[in-house]
């Protein structure tokens, strides 16, 4: 039960962050810097506290890691700015399929083992996809190619991220290891990500320091750098013991019921089919109560 508790958090403040850009509109980028540079300096103390790894796979796991957050976060603060938060939103469901035929591909056993139980992995993919078809039902907004071409990158980012982060969580028995780890290198590498695009596309040095360090940008970058702490510690936690990553994003996928809820602006503006939500829910607490059961790949 607690990888189901650490998912919702995931999902909570999740919802503060596809939300975060859809008025401010800032550069994508520049908030990718502040989340990346600003996560990896308010945890850089504790680095100290760890042991150093030695082993090559994880440090390449933590830069690849930090390059597919880069990409994730750019994507999801230009998108949020540009199509909105419910179409960005709407198009992260794609990634519990992706990242659960991704996690089978890399753990065959795992699916092999689940596939010979005809009865449960049905039962298991049926829910998965009803689970599916009700998040896109309840999200009413109109999604153009335009939007769906743009996300791919992200809604791949993220099934990748999800398989990743599940290794970076066992990198040692110690849950604070891969914690500490994730929070401090693959955060700085995705800083440097976005900071090398951003240069990349201005060219005056005056003009790129500006957009970083407006007021504005400060104090949206501090908020984020806030909320994304608690969410990356959450998922980290909620990946490390759940059985399969597919399922944790599943639960991510509670972020649009937490904003129609305690935004009244966000009622207004986007309607959500409250039957379909209700179906979405549904579906889901059959998977978890599935992998409670028993299930574990």
């Amino acid at each position: 039960m607690l990888w189901i508790i650490n998912g919702l958090i995931y999902g909570f403040f999740t919802a503060l962050y596809t939300l975060v850009n859809q008025k401010k509109q800032f550069n994508g980028y520049v908030l990718g810097i502040w989340r990346g540079f600003g996560i990896a300096l308010l945890f850089a103390p504790w680095l100290m506290t760890i042991p150093l790894l030695k082993d090559w796979r994880s440090w390449s796991l933590l830069i690849a890691q930090g390059i597919f957050i880069g990409i994730y976060d750019s994507h999801i603060f230009f998108a949020s700015a540009r199509f909105g938060a419910n179409n960005t939103s709407r198009l992260l469901v794609l990634s519990v399929l992706l990242t659960t035929i991704l996690w089978w591909g890399i753990t065959p056993q795992k699916f092999w083992r689940l596939f010979e139980d005809a009865n449960v992995f049905i039962t298991l993919s049926l829910c998965i996809i009803g689970f599916c078809i009700c998040y896109w039902y309840m999200l009413q907004s109109k999604v153009s190619r335009q939007a769906l071409v743009y996300m791919f990158p992200a809604i791949a980012a993220l099934a990748f991220m999800s398989v990743a982060t599940k290794e970076i969580a066992v990198i040692s028995d110690n849950v604070w290891h891969g914690i500490i780890y994730y929070l401090t290198v693959a955060t700085s590498i995705s800083g440097c990500y976005n900071l090398l695009l951003l240069i990349s596309s201005k060219t005056r040095r005056e003009e790129w320091l500006k957009m970083i360090f407006a007021p504005s940008v400060i104090r949206t970058g501090l908020y984020i750098v806030g909320f994304s702490a608690a969410l990356i510690i959450a998922k980290t936690l909620a990946l490390r013991i759940s059985p399969n990553p597919g399922y944790v994003v599943a639960l991510l996928l509670t972020a649009p019921l937490f904003v129609y809820v305690l935004s009244p602006q966000y009622k207004k503006e986007n309607k959500l089919s409250e039957k379909a939500g209700w179906a979405m829910l549904f579906f889901l607490s059959l998977i978890m109560l599935l992998v409670n059961a028993g299930v574990n790949d």
